[in-house]
C-alpha cells in the first residue's frame, strides 16, 4: 500500500469493498425486512446492524484523518455537508416528488396537500428524519414506510459534531486523551446503561473506536497481526467475562480497518466505477419497496432482491456520477481558499 506525502491513506486500499459490502449487507437485511421474512443474523445482530456498525468504524477513522490533516472547523464541516447532504436531497426530494405521487393510493391533488408530505420534508434538515408518506406503499408488509435506512444519518452527524468540538478545544491532539474517553465511554456502556435501543452510544461508540485506531495508525498500520493479536486477546478476555458486546466493539472496527488499510488484488479495485456505497445504501429502501409493490405479495424472494440489487446499483451508479461526485468536487475550492489564506498569513508582516 502506497502513502503519499502527508501521511494520508493512497486510493489503492479496501476501503471502498469494504464499505461496498456493508452496504449490500444493509440492503439484504432490509430484503428479508421489507419481504416480511426474519432478518439473517450474524453475531447476534441482524446483518444490516453488522453493516452499519463497519460504516461508523471505517468512518471515524477516515473522519479523523480528515481532520488531522487540515483542522479548520469551517471547512471539516464544508466537507461533511457536501459528503451527506446532496445525496440525501436528491433521495429524499425524488421520493416526495417522483415515486410518492407515483404509487400513491391518493390522487395528486390530496398528495401534494397533505400535511404528511410537508412533514417528509423535514428530512432536509438531516438531524430530522422522517419515513412516511401519504397513501404510499399501503399493502406493503410495512405500508408508507419510505426510506427506511435514513435513521442512521442523524447519528453520524452528531458524531461529526462531537469529535469537531474536541477539535477545535485541541483534544483530537491528544489521542491519549480520546482512547480512555472512548474506553470509559464504553464501560459506562456496557457496564452501567447496556440498553441496546442507546443507539447513538452503541454507534458512536464504533464511530471513536475507528478515531482512536486513526490516532494511534502508527503503531500498527505496517503492522496489522499485531492490532488482531492485541484486540482478540482483549476481545477473548471480555467473551470470558460474559461482556460478548464489547468484545465485538474490539473485533469489528479492528478487522474492518486492519483489511480496508490493505490493498488486495481485485478488492483494491471495487471503487473504479465510483463510490457507490452511499448511493446504495440511501436508495435501497425505496428501490426495494416499489419493487415489493409492483411485484405483490406473490413476489418470489431471489427474484426481488435480485431486481432490487439491480436498481439500486443503477441509482447508486447516477447519484455518485450526477450528484455526490459533482457535490464532493466542490471541496477543491475549499483547498484553494486553505492556500490563499495561508499565503496572506505568511505574507504579513512581522
Amino acid at each position: 500500500m502506497r502513502h503519499i506525502a502527508d501521511g494520508s491513506i493512497s486510493r489503492q486500499n479496501n476501503f471502498d469493498f469494504l464499505r461496498l459490502m456493508a452496504a449490500f449487507f444493509v440492503l439484504v437485511s432490509h430484503q428479508h425486512a421489507l419481504s416480511g421474512l426474519p432478518e439473517p443474523e450474524i453475531f447476534r445482530m441482524s446483518l444490516g446492524t453488522f453493516g452499519v456498525l463497519i460504516f461508523f468504524s471505517v468512518s471515524g477513522f477516515l473522519v479523523s484523518q480528515s481532520w488531522r490533516q487540515d483542522p479548520s472547523a469551517l471547512r471539516f464541516a464544508a466537507k461533511r455537508f457536501l459528503r451527506i447532504w446532496p445525496g440525501l436531497a436528491v433521495v429524499t426530494l425524488a421520493s416526495a416528488f417522483l415515486l410518492g405521487p407515483a404509487v400513491s393510493s391518493l390522487d395528486p391533488g390530496a398528495y401534494f396537500f397533505h400535511p404528511a408530505l410537508t412533514d417528509f420534508l423535514r428530512t432536509l434538515k438531516v438531524v430530522t428524519i422522517r419515513y412516511e408518506l401519504p397513501g404510499v406503499f399501503e399493502d406493503n408488509p410495512h405500508p408508507r414506510a419510505v426510506n427506511g435506512s435514513l435513521w442512521t444519518i442523524p447519528l453520524e452527524v452528531r458524531c461529526y459534531i462531537v469529535l469537531l468540538l474536541l477539535g477545535c478545544v485541541g483534544l483530537m491532539s491528544r489521542r491519549w486523551v480520546i482512547l480512555l474517553g472512548t474506553i470509559a465511554a464504553g464501560v459506562y456502556y456496557f457496564r452501567f446503561a447496556p440498553d441496546p435501543k442507546h443507539y447513538q452510544l452503541h454507534f458512536g461508540l464504533y464511530f471513536f473506536a475507528g478515531v482512536c485506531l486513526d490516532l494511534f495508525r502508527r503503531a500498527w498500520e505496517d503492522r496489522p497481526l499485531y492490532l488482531l493479536g492485541v484486540a482478540g486477546g482483549i476481545a477473548l478476555v471480555c467473551q470470558l467475562l460474559g461482556a460478548d458486546r464489547a468484545a465485538l466493539l474490539l473485533l469489528i472496527p479492528a478487522v474492518s480497518l486492519a483489511v480496508g488499510m490493505r490493498a488486495w488484488p481485485v478488492l483494491s479495485r471495487a471503487g473504479r466505477f465510483g463510490d457507490l456505497s452511499y448511493g446504495i445504501y440511501i436508495y435501497a429502501f425505496p428501490v426495494q419497496q416499489t419493487v415489493q409493490w409492483a411485484g405483490g405479495k406473490d413476489l418470489p424472494f431471489a427474484a426481488g432482491l435480485a431486481a432490487t440489487a439491480v436498481l439500486t446499483v443503477a441509482c447508486a451508479w447516477t447519484s455518485w456520477h450526477l450528484v455526490e461526485q459533482p457535490a464532493l468536487g466542490l471541496k477543491r475550492h475549499l483547498s484553494a481558499w486553505r492556500s490563499v489564506t495561508a499565503g496572506l498569513r505568511r505574507s504579513r508582516p512581522q
